[in-house]
């Protein structure tokens, strides 16, 4: 029993690092959770399981990631955030360890006889912002504390990673919308002449493609999908480009070319 115990921790350690390294190459967290949910289902022997996120209101949880036989059905579907098991959990702000169909409180909108289900409240320094559920079918052995101490670990490095992604999300939107804001001055006061621009050192061809996107407010990932490169290959390039044009950042960096006749 210790050494599976020992086994399981050891598999929880490595999906925590493994994790890491996917979300750090990809950038993209959807699959990235995915993989998560399936070896958290794994270490704690369950059939199905799901990951949902609060919305941007925080009143609907939406479901990003699912195994299971119905994880295809499931995958985008939405609920209120103060409804049935998920929404108990949120609102308590604890795990919910339950044997047999959510029929007592905590309730389910629609439920199912199980063995066991668990769901764990995602949160980083008090801020929920979501749940993972892993659950085992009718005739399994029941999940028990050492279940429930696992999912929690992987829990916790899921909300860091979603905290992480939000935070990028939310710096390019009020990157795009300062972009947005120098195009309507730009608008507003009619564009100037151009005007010289000293470069440091010339652009090469792939820079120019990339500063003519960042100009039409591109953020970078929405300019590696138009270029087929990877996104941080497109963060060097804006990088190379700000030192070129003597910019403070990309902003800056748009302005200049929009002014100097670099971009039209």
């Amino acid at each position: 029993m210790l050494q599976e115990v020992v086994a399981e921790e050891r598999a929880v350690l490595e999906t925590l690092s493994e994790v890491g390294v996917a979300f750090t190459n990809e950038r993209q967290l959807e699959p990235v959770l995915d993989r998560l949910l399936g070896t958290a289902l794994q270490v704690v022997r369950a059939d199905a399981g799901s990951v949902m996120l609060l919305s941007r209101e925080r009143d609907t949880l939406v479901v990003v990631a699912a195994r299971g036989p119905r994880a295809r059905a499931i995958i985008g579907t939405r609920q209120p955030a103060d409804r049935s098991v998920a929404g108990w959990a949120l609102r308590a702000g604890e795990t919910v360890l339950l044997h047999g169909g959510a029929y007592t409180q905590p309730t389910s909108d629609h439920p199912r006889d199980l063995a066991s289900s668990i769901v764990v409240p995602l949160a980083l320094s008090g801020r929920l912002v979501g749940v993972l559920n892993a659950s085992r079918e009718p005739g399994a052995p029941r999940m028990d504390d050492t279940a429930v101490r696992l999912l929690e670990l992987l829990a916790n490095q899921a909300a860091i990673l979603i905290d992480s992604v939000q935070m990028l999300d939310e710096l390019q939107r009020k990157d795009q919308r300062l972009e947005q804001l120098v195009d309507q001055l730009l608008g507003e006061t009619g564009r100037r002449p151009a005007t010289s621009v000293d470069l440091l050192a010339p652009l090469t061809r792939r820079e120019q493609q990339v500063l003519e996107l960042l100009v039409d407010g591109l953020t970078n990932r929405e300019i590696a999908l138009r270029l087929v490169v990877e996104p941080d290959t497109v963060k060097d390039h804006v990088q190379s480009i700000i030192k070129k044009l003597g910019a403070t950042d990309r902003t800056h960096a748009a302005v200049i070319a929009v002014r100097g006749g670099i971009v039209s």
